[in-house]
């Protein structure tokens, strides 16, 4: 493979590996909210508290949502995946439209924003979890 041929796959390449980094980072996160589930689990089946249900229910709708949006979020990276290949090869940096480059940057700033989300949501699981385990 010549040099400027393999230059010229570079953005697009560049922006399937960011897509490909994203999917990991997510799947990491849906094995931590399955494993916060599970505490959140064991919090009422050891725990007599009265009301204890609705807060562990209130943690598990939080954790449930960001995980939907992680889930959306993936649909979205394999449209864009999809727009940088046509069968098994990547597209030249020439084909990456305006639109492509709005889209990439688009997708960067809604997982800086979810993983944000993301990890509030699981401290505030990881401080009602720790204030449980006290009483």
């Amino acid at each position: 493979m010549s040099n400027t041929n393999h230059m010229s796959n570079t953005i697009a390449e560049y922006y399937k590996d960011e897509l490909i980094d994203w999917n990991h980072a997510i799947t990491f996160h849906d094995e931590e909210i399955s494993e916060l589930e599970k505490k959140l689990g064991e919090v009422i089946r050891r725990n007599g508290i009265i009301d204890i249900a609705s807060k562990v229910e209130a943690q598990q709708k939080l954790l449930d949502q960001v995980a939907d949006k992680f889930y959306r979020l993936q649909i979205e990276f394999q449209e864009q995946e999809n727009v940088l290949r046509t069968d098994h090869t990547y597209i030249d940096n020439a084909f990456i439209n305006n639109e492509t480059e709005i889209r990439q940057a688009e997708l960067r700033r809604k997982v800086e924003a979810l993983e944000k989300e993301y990890i509030s949501i699981k401290y505030d699981c990881y401080n009602f979890l720790s204030g449980t385990l006290k009483k």
